[in-house]
């Protein structure tokens, strides 16, 4: 079936019907292909093509879940013919119109809880999110592309979604940027400002590395993994494909290109995860051309590389390798290789974070961000990004360690709500707090040297307890084991997200509380200090 679409508003709206719950390993969706075409001097070319869940897709019906906002500016005063195995009902209820608000809040409220979403961690809309691409901050803001499918709660359709804000904390999300091609879709990647001027591009242009995954989509089937280039010169609003400066595959799914400049050697360097556990760099003096230089193994380390320069308090340097699970190497490099101990360290306690990626332009700033693999059961959108937090080097016990501490924008807006030392803590064996609604809230706790037990219960079924004297740490249903001894902690709750900080920065773990937070318990003894603040 199919549905022309003479073009005089600024976006498409096209129902979804979300599939919502985990998939069996293996398990297919119910997907059909949807195809844009445009139509010109009676000839027509593809645009665009899509895996739409069907549902049940009968003529009369199709339940719709949300709308997929689809930018078609660019098509004004032309035909675009949408093609598709799907119902009557589903071509109906595909509207071109400037995005209308007031209907849109319309049906958010309708919609309710599907709609929620945390305070100060960005979430799409709508859609299907995974690993944060793109991360450049230029002229006061701070852009945020990621993974994302438009038309499903499920991974599918990998484009590029794109948000912005000035203070890391507050984003507003704008249009896609990046959409599946005859190259393949559009995989993980990165962004620099020109700096140099490279590419024939003004200064200010934004350039951006990314993965075109071949074989990925009916269109490219039979291509390989290239590493391609695109470029915006209207502050990372719209972004336009080259067809030069192409990586051709190194290995069979090669993938997640990290570009910076590296002062020293003078060239720009790309890592690039290769397969199984191994890396590589490359260099460029024109973004046209890559040298391979580098063919590393990191033990269990796996895509999504970053090779980043940090700093102690002291100012001395120090040479970090990243992977997505979030294992970190230290070494040596010298803009050719990267030399290590090997020796495995692991960023977080558990499995939440992943495909953290850092932001380039920030000058002595290393800004993370990485995507939580949240469900998000019920609700119209999947996943989450982490709170942004600054990489610097510290010292334990004489070794070197990775400090992750909450950007500074964060530090300096929250609120001071509660002091225990304002207080009188022992006129109750227990302290409560019941949380504001939509509100972040970060309860800062110094654990009694007396007391080898902190004990927190969140909503009356999600506990938070910490043995000191055996480093254990047990949160809801995972126990870890972690340092003996930690006394201070950082409880951040954001809608659903729970993320624990500890040992002066340098112990992460993020988590999925059962539902919303509400209040919070624990017994007073066990802590000496208490501060509560909101964002």
């Amino acid at each position: 079936m199919e549905k022309e679409i003479y073009i005089k508003k600024g976006w498409l709206f096209i129902p979804v019907c979300a599939t919502y719950g985990e998939l069996p390993f293996g398990g297919k969706k119910n997907n059909r292909m949807l195809e844009m075409f445009c139509r010109e001097d009676n000839s027509e070319t593809k645009l665009f093509e899509f895996q739409i869940p069907a549902g049940e897709a009968e003529d009369e019906t199709y339940p719709v879940s949300y709308y997929a906002r689809f930018p078609v500016k660019q098509f004004t005063d032309k035909t675009l013919i949408l093609r598709g195995d799907l119902g009557k009902a589903f071509f109906d209820g595909i509207r071109n119109e400037d995005a209308p608000e007031t209907e849109e809040k319309s049906f958010r409220a309708m919609q309710g809880e599907a709609f929620r979403r945390p305070s100060i961690h960005f979430a799409p809309q709508t859609g299907w999110m995974n690993d944060p691409n793109g991360l450049v901050y230029a002229d006061g803001v701070y852009h945020l592309y990621f993974q994302h499918n438009p038309f499903d709660v499920q991974w599918e359709n990998m484009s590029w979604g794109h948000a912005v804000s000035k203070d890391l904390l507050h984003w507003e999300q704008k249009d896609e940027v990046l959409f599946p091609d005859e190259t393949g879709t559009m995989f993980s990647g990165s962004g620099i400002v020109n700096d140099h001027e490279m590419l024939g591009l003004p200064k200010d242009a934004l350039i951006f590395f990314y993965t075109a995954a071949g074989n990925n989509n009916k269109w490219s089937i039979g291509k390989q993994f290239t590493q391609r280039v695109a470029y915006s010169t209207d502050g990372g609003e719209t972004l336009h494909k080259l067809d030069k400066g192409v990586l051709e595959a190194v290995c069979k799914e090669n993938r997640d290109p990290k570009v910076f400049w590296h002062e020293k050697s003078g060239a720009y360097i790309m890592t690039l995860w290769l397969e199984e556990s191994d890396f590589g760099i490359f260099r460029s003096t024109d973004l046209l051309n890559w040298e391979q230089t580098d063919r590393l193994t990191l033990k269990d380390a796996w895509e999504c590389p970053d090779l980043l320069c940090l700093k102690d308090e002291n100012e001395d340097e120090s040479w970090m390798f990243w992977s997505a699970d979030g294992f970190y190497f230290w070494g040596e490099f010298d803009g050719f290789k990267f030399q290590t101990d090997g020796v495995r360290h692991m960023a977080y306690i558990n499995k939440m974070a992943y495909a953290a990626q850092t932001y380039s332009n920030t000058k002595d700033r290393v800004i993370s961000v990485p995507w939580l693999r949240l469900p998000n059961h019920g609700r119209n959108y999947t996943g989450a990004m982490g709170l942004p937090r600054e990489f610097s080097v510290t010292y334990k016990n004489g070794e070197k360690v990775l400090k992750q501490q909450p950007v500074r924008e964060y530090e300096d807006r929250k609120k001071l709500v509660y002091d225990s030392a304002d207080k009188n803590m022992q006129q109750e064996d227990m302290f409560q707090w019941e949380f504001t609604p939509d509100t972040a809230t970060e309860i800062q706790i110094t654990r009694a040297e007396s007391e080898d037990i902190l004990h927190v219960q969140v909503n009356r079924d999600f506990e938070f307890v910490y043995n000191a004297g055996t480093g254990e740490l047990k949160a809801g249903d995972e126990t870890f084991k972690t340092e003996a001894g930690i006394r201070d902690f950082s409880l951040l709750f954001d809608d659903v997200i729970f993320e624990v900080t500890a040992d002066c920065d340098t112990m992460i773990g993020i988590f999925e509380l059962p539902r919303i937070v509400e209040e919070f318990c624990m017994k007073k003894g066990s802590a000496e200090k208490i501060q509560i603040f909101v964002s």
